[in-house]
């Protein structure tokens, strides 16, 4: 154990001080002893030094929800078509989601803010799917974010809990995509790195085979993927949110399985990692 603690300290010097925005799906969320798994890796790594912002997703949760008030849910190219009752799933479920992680991490010596309201959207328009046009609903695009508060919050050392849906600035709320929710608050902060928890061990060379995660990829990489028709199912956000924040300024973002004991600790904190590390710059993957 000790030579594996020399190993992370040369990881936990340059984390120390350093702003990450974690996302975390919420099918990694989706038993009490998942969510205490994570809890208790977030509040580690805040342990260790590095500042943290929560982005949470629900959709399983919001699904059953949704089912719950008699109404199927649709997805589109990854991406939820919110209904009235969609919305009201996807709240009530995203509420008591932040209420659980807020409380295992303070469980763990965290001190985090549930439900922190971070975002303003405005309604997105129809757009071209792979279905043709569609009208996703009450869904919207993200138009600024509250860096400030969640600055505050940081600086205050507390883990501010981000998750949608977020207000339209005119007394509604509107659903938006938590990965790219994540993606702006990480190009707001000026983050380090951008760390995506999923269902899956990564980047997959091929979507059929969950052991096929790819350990490094360029920027360039992962769009040649998406081109290739490799990039399916919700990868198509992520592939998207990934692409926003390094445009923002964001050098490192990570997707690493949320499912899997420890292995955000493994990423953060070891050379061989545990998900796939993506980089701005090709020359920077060959180093």
């Amino acid at each position: 154990m000790s030579l594996d603690l020399i190993r992370a300290s040369a990881h936990v010097r340059e984390h120390r001080g350093k702003t990450f925005v974690v996302k975390v799906g919420g099918a990694c969320l989706a038993k009490p002893r998942h969510v205490r798994r994570i809890a208790e890796q977030l509040a580690c790594v805040h342990a260790l030094g590095a500042r943290l912002v929560v982005v949470h997703g629900a959709g399983p949760q919001a699904n059953e929800c949704q089912r719950a008030l008699g109404e199927e849910p649709v997805f589109i190219d990854g991406r939820r078509v919110t209904t009235p009752a969609a919305l009201e799933a996807l709240t009530k479920s995203t509420q008591e989601l932040s209420q659980a992680l807020s409380d295992a991490l303070s469980a763990r010596g965290s001190v985090a803010s549930s439900s922190m309201s971070a975002a303003v959207a405005t309604k997105r328009p129809p757009m071209q799917t792979s279905e043709g046009e569609v009208d996703f609903g009450l869904v919207g695009d993200i138009q600024s974010v509250d860096s400030g508060a969640v600055k505050a919050a940081l600086d205050e050392g507390v883990i501010p809990l981000v998750a949608p849906p977020v207000t339209d600035g005119a007394g509604g709320h509107l659903n938006v995509n938590a990965d790219l929710l994540a993606s702006e608050l990480a190009v707001g902060l000026g983050a380090a790195k951008l760390v995506l928890l999923t269902s899956a061990a990564g980047v997959l060379a091929d979507p059929a085979d969950p052991h096929s995660a790819i350990s490094v990829l360029s920027l360039a990489e992962l769009l040649e993927q998406r081109e290739g028709g490799t990039v399916a199912g919700g990868m198509h956000v992520k592939t998207s949110a990934i692409e926003a924040a390094m445009a923002g300024g964001v050098e490192r973002v990570h997707v690493v399985s949320g499912m899997d004991e420890d292995s955000l600790l493994v990423e953060l904190y070891t050379n061989q990692g545990a998900g796939t590390l993506i980089l701005s710059e090709a020359e920077e993957v060959t180093a």
